[in-house]
Order: structure tokens, then C-alpha cells, then sequence
């Protein structure tokens, strides 16, 4: 879910789903779409990645819901795809689905805490298919994530968040 732009690893996610007997959605739209479409063709998967194109935000839940896992995959073509916290990685941990995810800092830093997510130290065809492979037969790694994430969900959601933004705006009225 998200933008199919360049920089997402659909040049390495489409091939390595030759190997992961699932179907994949891919859902939105973005500057990469012409070739996702041209790779999923070139590798003859047409009939197993389906691409859902953009899905208005209050509908995207109840999609996300019916996913046996999420991927959150980038290119760290620069600092702030290294240093950066996609939505997708809180929308999958919100439904309490176990992901594939980049081992960056900030995924590695809340993983270490919360560990809901499988990180991976590259996004290469084989690691990314490898990755996908466990979490769909290792049932026991797999309950394990996604109890992770339901938990994780109490913590790490706006209700708990607003009380630190109230407080920090309390504590700038009363020193500002």
C-alpha cells in the first residue's frame, strides 16, 4: 500500500514472488507503475499480483485486514528513506499483521522494542523471497509477530500519542 514509485523495490518484489507461492496486491499509484506492470508480465505473474491502484485512506484498514502480511521496502537512496518511518509499517502493526521490512534505523530502533517485524538487511530478490517464505511456514514466527503487533497497537497508536503532544504544548503554555 502506498505510492508505486521508484525507490519501493518493485524491481526486486515482483521477481522474487516467482518464488513465494501467494498472491501479492498491490495497492496505489505512482511513478513506477508502467514498469510494475511490465515486470509483472515480463515474469508472468499477472495471474497472482493483482494491482488494486489508489484505495481512498478510510477504506484502507478493512484491505489491510485481509493481508497475511505487509512489506515495507525502500531504496535508501538518501537519508531520509534511511532515517524514515513509513505509515504502512504502523498501518500493518495496527492490524496486527507481521511485515517484511527494511532494517534501517528507525524500523530496527522500535523493532528492538516492539518486534512485530521480520527486518532484512537488504532488498535483493532472494533475501526478499527467502523473508516472505518464513513468514508464511514458520507458523510459530508468525503468531509471534503478529501478537507483537496487537500489542505494540496499544502503545503505539494517536490515543496514547496525543497525551505526550498535550503535555509538551502544556509545558510550552506554562514556560512560553
Amino acid at each position: 500500500q502506498g505510492s508505486v514509485n521508484h525507490g519501493r523495490c518493485f524491481e526486486t518484489l515482483i521477481p522474487a514472488m516467482k518464488d513465494v507461492p501467494v498472491p501479492l496486491w498491490i495497492c496505489g499509484e505512482g511513478n513506477f507503475m508502467d514498469q510494475t506492470k511490465a515486470l509483472i508480465e515480463a515474469q508472468g505473474l499477472t495471474n497472482r499480483i493483482l494491482l488494486k491502484q489508489y484505495i481512498p485512506p478510510a477504506l484502507l484498514p478493512a484491505i489491510t485486514r485481509q493481508a497475511a502480511f505487509g512489506l515495507t521496502l525502500f531504496t535508501a537512496t538518501g537519508l531520509n528513506q534511511y532515517q524514515s518511518l513509513a505509515n504502512r509499517f504502523f498501518d500493518y502493526m495496527m492490524a496486527g499483521i507481521p511485515q517484511v521490512c527494511v532494517d534501517y534505523p528507525q524500523y530496527r530502533a522500535i523493532n528492538d522494542q516492539y518486534g512485530f517485524a521480520l527486518l532484512i538487511p537488504d532488498t535483493d530478490t532472494a533475501t526478499i523471497a527467502a523473508a516472505l517464505n518464513k513468514l508464511r511456514t514458520d507458523t510459530v514466527l508468525y503468531e509471534r509477530l503478529s501478537k507483537k503487533a496487537r500489542e505494540a497497537s496499544c502503545v503505539l497508536n494517536w490515543q496514547q500519542e496525543s497525551k505526550h503532544l498535550l503535555q509538551f504544548y502544556g509545558a510550552i503554555q506554562q514556560h512560553g
